[in-house]
């Protein structure tokens, strides 16, 4: 608590000025354990506050922030009276002003404090949020030096033998990880190697396959022409010999027709090797469908077989990634208990405080952690209670007075432009 060395008002310690008088505060004081009357105000400067009313104050801490520095920091909320003599008239006019003035300062002094207490509450807060992590860590520190040095307590053992089952669990997790990534290993070798012959064979498959295709393409070309000029030849030798029988039957075609049938015997004898090529044409062409079908049926076998295989692999590493994420999820949950167990046996320890020199500084960082604490939760609780402490009645009448003076304002310039 700060006192105010103009009023003798107690203010809170996050205040710069007096929210009784607006006027600057001296030094931080020591805040008592118990509150104490404040000293009586001096005389002449207005005050009307009771002994009981001073002492109030100073127990519930008010956080109502005065004027900034500046031309405001000189306003002072007691109503003095102009110097000099003034009529009776005039004394009223001066107080009706200064209780104008004073009620309309008082919103400054009221939305200051508020600011002014919420960055110090912020502030109280985070040092209050570090300290507790601060203070987590250092028991989970506790809980580690425990295990390392290998301190024995009655009451500790419990805790101390679910923290070994739950280690003896992360390394068995931890072996059958290492396991179950060496099968992987090897298995994803295996099959990668039996995929390898797989795709080897249906590659020699399919080339072979092309040849033939590639083979069987020309010699279906040359069938085709071979055909093509095998009818063209017998509808020659049709007409030739049609042509022949005709002349023969004229009288003086007999010429022509010795020339027709000689013709004829030259087609004859070209059809008759025409004829003798498509046989031959069509049996290479029939043994290279046969072999081109049958190629590329071990081709299509051959590329299930490679199909299968890629399928097994990818379902294999399916089921070992899915064992290995298993024996992870093992190992997470054992170190998660681990953690919490070595939390709680440091919580136990902090509280039992097992007799060990090298625990003690350990102890003395806990203790000073949680006083921290307690000091700035106490902070914070003395802070939300003074927030709650103002004058309303000033407050909602300096509200009321800015309002009807803006109305006031707004109406004469109305009727000025209009």
């Amino acid at each position: 608590m700060r006192s105010c060395r103009h009023c003798g008002h107690h203010n809170a310690d996050h205040l710069g000025y007096c929210s009784q008088c607006g006027k600057r505060l001296g030094s931080v004081t020591a805040v008592p354990l118990f509150p104490r009357a404040p000293t009586p105000p001096p005389r002449g400067e207005g005050r009307t506050e009771t002994a009981a009313t001073a002492a109030l104050s100073a127990a519930m801490s008010p956080t109502m922030m005065s004027f900034a520095p500046g031309p405001q920091a000189k306003i002072s909320t007691a109503r003095v009276l102009p110097p000099g003599p003034l009529t009776k008239a005039a004394r009223s006019v001066w107080s009706v002003v200064a209780w104008i003035a004073e009620s309309i300062g008082y919103i400054y002094i009221y939305l200051r404090g508020q600011l002014d207490a919420g960055e110090r509450r912020r502030r109280l807060v985070n040092e209050r949020d570090g300290s507790q992590r601060l203070l987590g860590g250092a028991i989970k520190e506790l809980g580690t030096a425990i295990l390392r040095e290998g301190f024995h307590a009655p009451d500790l053992t419990g805790l101390l033998e679910a923290i070994g089952r739950a280690e003896a669990r992360r390394e068995a997790a931890l072996a059958d990880i290492a396991a179950s990534e060496r099968l992987q290993s090897a298995e994803d070798v295996r099959l990668g190697a039996q995929e390898t012959a797989l795709e080897a064979e249906w590659r020699a498959c399919d080339a072979a396959r092309v040849e033939a295709d590639e083979r069987l393409r020309p010699v279906t070309v040359e069938s085709q022409e071979v055909a093509t000029r095998l009818g063209r030849v017998r509808d020659r030798l049709a007409s030739h010999e049609r042509d022949a029988e005709t002349a023969a039957a004229s009288p003086d075609g007999k010429a022509r027709a010795a020339h027709l049938r000689h013709e004829a015997a030259a087609l004859a004898s070209e059809l008759a090797a025409l004829q003798a090529q498509a046989t031959r044409l069509e049996g290479e062409l029939r043994g290279l469908r046969e072999r081109s079908v049958s190629l590329r049926a071990a081709a299509a076998e051959a590329r299930s077989r490679l199909d299968t295989a890629v399928t097994a692999r990818r379902h294999a590493a399916g089921e070992m990634g899915a064992g290995i994420a298993g024996h992870s999820r093992d190992r997470s949950e054992a170190e998660r208990e681990v953690a919490e167990l070595t939390e709680q046996l440091g919580r136990a320890a902090a509280q039992s405080r097992p007799a060990a020199t090298e625990l003690r500084p350990l102890y003395q960082r806990i203790d000073r952690l949680k006083e921290t604490i307690a000091e700035r939760s106490t902070a914070i609780a003395t802070l939300d209670q003074s927030l709650a402490h103002y004058d309303q009645r000033k407050l909602l009448t300096g509200v009321g007075l800015v309002t009807s003076l803006i109305v006031v304002a707004v109406g004469v310039l109305w009727v000025v432009l209009r």
